[in-house]
């Protein structure tokens, strides 16, 4: 049975896309213009995943998103992200995944890397999630 702390937070991120699931590593941070999108992880890969989710995150509430494996294959597959440095990297992965979700209104639930290579700076990862229904 849910606390009633519980039952709050989840009845928040239903109706507040900007409030972390229990248990994410990320957050939103205040900024005078904007949001500010901090994310952590055991290495640079689950960080970059935690970092894209915590976009998504913000746009809706993650736990409303279910898993439709057509449009995963078709949308959230193979997305590369290449850079100069690690800052360009985390941008232009944070870039793809957005232009993405503007292309297609995919949104990924759960993100995986599927290779990185820090000597070239460029990331491939793939997403589980749906085309969210924006109407």
């Amino acid at each position: 049975m849910e606390s009633s702390d519980e039952q709050q937070i989840k009845q928040l991120q239903q109706t507040n896309p900007g409030v972390p699931p229990p248990g994410a590593q990320f957050e939103y941070l205040n900024h005078p213009a904007d949001i500010i999108l901090h994310s952590w992880g055991t290495d640079l890969q689950s960080a970059l995943c935690n970092i894209a989710l915590c976009m998504f995150g913000y746009m809706t509430s993650l736990e409303s998103i279910s898993t439709n494996e057509v449009e995963s294959n078709n949308h959230g597959s193979h997305m590369v992200a290449e850079g100069h440095d690690l800052r360009s990297l985390i941008y232009s992965f944070l870039d793809e995944w957005l232009f993405n979700f503007h292309d297609t209104d995919f949104v990924a639930h759960s993100i995986t890397i599927n290779e990185i290579n820090i000597e070239e700076w460029r990331a491939v990862s793939s997403g589980k999630g749906e085309i969210m229904d924006i109407s």
